[in-house]
C-alpha cells in the first residue's frame, strides 16, 4: 500500500532483494514528492507494480523540496545545481554504505527531476572523493518522463502555482527553478549541451553506451484555475536524436499507474525490462577511463586518464564552472 511509504527528503528504499543486479532510482519533479509523484489512488507503482515485475532490482526513491511556491511553509531556495549536489551526495552515501558503488544504476525521472539527474551526472564527473565519480561511470540508463530539455514553451503550470503562492504571506516562490524551465533559459541550454557531451563520451570502446528513453504527455494539464495546456511537447522532451514516445496522460499523470494492465505502465515496463536484461547479459568490466565533459566550444565530450596539462586545464575549467575547488592533484 502507498501509506507504507511517505514523502520526505532524501533516499527511501522501496525494494531490496538479496542479490540486486541493478539500482533503479526515482526522482520526482516540480511540486512533487518521492512517493506522491508515483502514486495513483492506493498504488505506489515502484513498490506495488515494478518490484514484482523486476524483483532483481534494488529500487529507491529520492525526495527534495521542489516546491515553487507553498501556501503554509517556506519554499526551498536551492538552485538546480544545489539539488543535484544533494542527490549526488545522498546516492553516493547510500551506495557506499551498502557496498554497491559499482552496481549499475537506472534513473527514472519526472519533469524537473530529469534535469536534476542530468546535472547530477555532470557534477559526479568532477567530484571528490573518487567514489562520487563512480555514479557517472555506472549510470546505465535514463527514463525521462516529461523532462523539458529544450525548455517548457510557457512553463504555464509552474507559473500558475507561483502566481497563486504570491497571495499568501507565508509562501515563497523559487523563481530560479521557474527560470530553468523557460524555453529561453541559458542554464537549460548549457545543461543540455553538456549532458549530450557526456552521452557522446560514453559511445566509445572504453565505455558502455548509455540507454535513453524520452516520454511526454499527450493531454493538456488542467489546474484549479486554468487549462495549462501541454506542459512539455515532444520537441521539448527530446534529448539529442532520441525518439520521443507520447503517453495518454497529462503532465502530472504521465508518471502514475494503478494496475499491471495500464497501457502506459506496460510501455514503461517493457523498456525497463529490456534494459535490465541487457545489463544482466553484459559483462561487468570496469571502465578504463573516467568520462568527462569538455567545456567551451567543444561539447562532444572526451576521455581522460592520461597525464597531460591540457586535460588538467580542461578538468579544472569544468570544476570551476560548478564552483568546485581544485585539489593539489589537479594543479
Amino acid at each position: 500500500m502507498a501509506d507504507k511509504f511517505l514523502d520526505g527528503i532524501g533516499v527511501e528504499t522501496v525494494h531490496k532483494p538479496n542479490e540486486a543486479v541493478v539500482d533503479i532510482c526515482f526522482v520526482h519533479g516540480l511540486d512533487g514528492g518521492r512517493v506522491s509523484t508515483w502514486t495513483k489512488g492506493e498504488v505506489f507503482w515502484p513498490f506495488n507494480l515494478l518490484a514484482k515485475n523486476i524483483s532483481e532490482a534494488h529500487i529507491i526513491t529520492w525526495g527534495y523540496n521542489a516546491d515553487v511556491g507553498h501556501f503554509s511553509t517556506p519554499t526551498s531556495a536551492n538552485t538546480l545545481k544545489e539539488h543535484a549536489m544533494n542527490l549526488l551526495n545522498d546516492l553516493t552515501a547510500a551506495r557506499t554504505s551498502q557496498k554497491s558503488s559499482d552496481r549499475p544504476i537506472i534513473f527514472i525521472a519526472h519533469s524537473l527531476g530529469g534535469l536534476v539527474c542530468a546535472q547530477t551526472i555532470l557534477q559526479s564527473c568532477t567530484s571528490q572523493p573518487d567514489h562520487a565519480e563512480k555514479l557517472a561511470s555506472h549510470a546505465e540508463a535514463f527514463m525521462f518522463l516529461g523532462t523539458p530539455f529544450e525548455g517548457s514553451n510557457k512553463a504555464k503550470w509552474a507559473g500558475l502555482l507561483a502566481h497563486m503562492a504570491k497571495f499568501f504571506p507565508k509562501a515563497g516562490v523559487n523563481e530560479t527553478l521557474l527560470d530553468h524551465l523557460k524555453s529561453d533559459s541559458s542554464e537549460l541550454e548549457v545543461l543540455g549541451k553538456e549532458f549530450k557531451g557526456w552521452l557522446a563520451s560514453r559511445q566509445t570502446p572504453e565505455e558502455r553506451q548509455v540507454r535513453i528513453a524520452c516520454f511526454c504527455e499527450e493531454l493538456p494539464t488542467m489546474t484549479a484555475i486554468a487549462d495549462a495546456g501541454r506542459i512539455v511537447s515532444p520537441e521539448s522532451a527530446q534529448i539529442g536524436n532520441e525518439k520521443v514516445i507520447t503517453l495518454s496522460a497529462d503532465h502530472k499523470g504521465i508518471c502514475k499507474f494503478d494496475n499491471f494492465e495500464d497501457p502506459k505502465y506496460k510501455t514503461v515496463l517493457a523498456t525497463l525490462r529490456r534494459w535490465v536484461d541487457e545489463i544482466k547479459r553484459t559483462s561487468r568490466k570496469k571502465p578504463t577511463f573516467q568520462a568527462k565533459i569538455t567545456m567551451g566550444k567543444n561539447y562532444g565530450g572526451s576521455q581522460t586518464g592520461q597525464d597531460n596539462s591540457k586535460d588538467k586545464k580542461e578538468h579544472n575549467k569544468f570544476k570551476n564552472e560548478f564552483n568546485f575547488p581544485s585539489t593539489e592533484e589537479d594543479d
